[in-house]
Parts: structure tokens; sequence; C-alpha cells
């Protein structure tokens, strides 16, 4: 089982990379790039956005349920979501350093340029992310059939757990994407900059 976990895992972020790859491989021009960024900064700077942000700041861990399914879950969400907020401080700071401004406008070129490498790693770590969301959303159905069966002592507490897991992997998904989507236009801004 563990094998082919590892094996899924290994095939998912293959293919990630290999779609990231192509995308750069299209050598968008730089025109091109800053639109898409324009579009990525509205996306970032949207009320949508800032209604997940704020969420994400709110939510509380549940206490412990005594349903291991619905505990474990919890926990990895808990976990994914820390992941989502430091992901969220890293992209906005690589966004400074690559593009010379932040996402609200403000000229910075004091800031050493990231290398390529670095935001390749932190492409990478997203969509490990990604893939940690995914998984975790597909073990939702089994913790909630297990909340059914809980002792009527335990289902109150393994119900607010469940909902908290379905909550953070509600918001923490949309959050990757964005900054995937930011991350790989950084990569290709770099690229077409270094071509130059």
């Amino acid at each position: 089982m563990l094998k082919k976990m590892f094996y899924s895992t290994a095939i998912c972020l293959g293919l990630v990379f290999t779609m990231s790859q192509n995308c750069f491989a299209q050598d968008k021009t730089k025109d091109e790039l800053k639109a898409e960024r324009d579009v990525l900064k509205s996306e970032m700077k949207s009320e949508e956005a800032k209604e997940r942000e704020a969420k994400i700041a709110k939510l509380e861990p549940p206490k412990t349920s005594g349903v291991s399914s619905v505990d474990a879950l919890a926990t990895n969400s808990f976990i994914l979501l820390t992941s989502t907020k430091d992901i969220n401080t890293q992209v906005p700071e690589m966004y400074k350093r690559t593009i010379g401004e932040t996402v609200d406008g403000v000229t910075d070129v004091t800031v050493k340029k990231p290398t390529k490498e670095e935001l390749a790693s932190l492409a990478l770590t997203i969509a490990t992310q990604i893939k940690a969301v995914a998984d975790a959303s597909a073990s939702v159905a089994g913790a909630s059939a297990d909340v059914k069966s809980a002792s009527p002592m335990q289902a109150p507490k393994a119900t607010k757990a469940l909902n908290y897991s379905k909550d953070a992997l509600a918001l923490a998904g949309p959050e990757l994407q964005m900054n995937l989507k930011v991350i790989n236009n950084l990569i290709a801004t770099l690229k077409s900059s270094n071509n130059n």
C-alpha cells in the first residue's frame, strides 16, 4: 500500500513538473508574461483571495475526537494549512525579488533576484502540497462514514474535526493553485530575462 502511494505521488509530481516545463517551453514574450502577471496580481488582491486569507487566519484546529481516521485527517489538514500559510508568505517575496516590485506595485530594486533553482524548488513544494490536498480530500468520504458510525459521545467532536478538515482543504487548494501559477510565471519571466 505504501509503495503504491509512493509511486502515485512520484507519477503526479512528474506530471506536474513535465506540465510546468512544457509551459516554459512555449516561451511567452515579456508582454504576454506581464499580462499574465497582471491577471494573477488581480487574483491575488481579489475579494475572494482576501476572504480566504481571513478564513485561514481564523481557522482553529479542533481537539481530538477519538475517531482515528477523523483525527488523522484533521492533523493532516492542519499541517497542510500551516504549509499553505508559509507558502503564502514566500510567494509575494519571490514575486518582489523577481519583478523588482511588490504585488501592490511598490518598486524595490534593492533585493537579490532568486535563482531558477529557488523558484523551481518552491514550485515543487507547492505541487507536492497540491497533491497532498487532493489525497486528503479523497479521504474525507471515509472519515465521514466513520463519523456516522461513531459513538454518541464521539460524534459531536468528530463532526467538528471533520468540518475543520473540509474547510481547511477547501481553503488550501485554491491558494496553492494560485501560488503555483504565480511561481510558474516568475520562472518563465526569469528565464525570459536571462535569455536577453
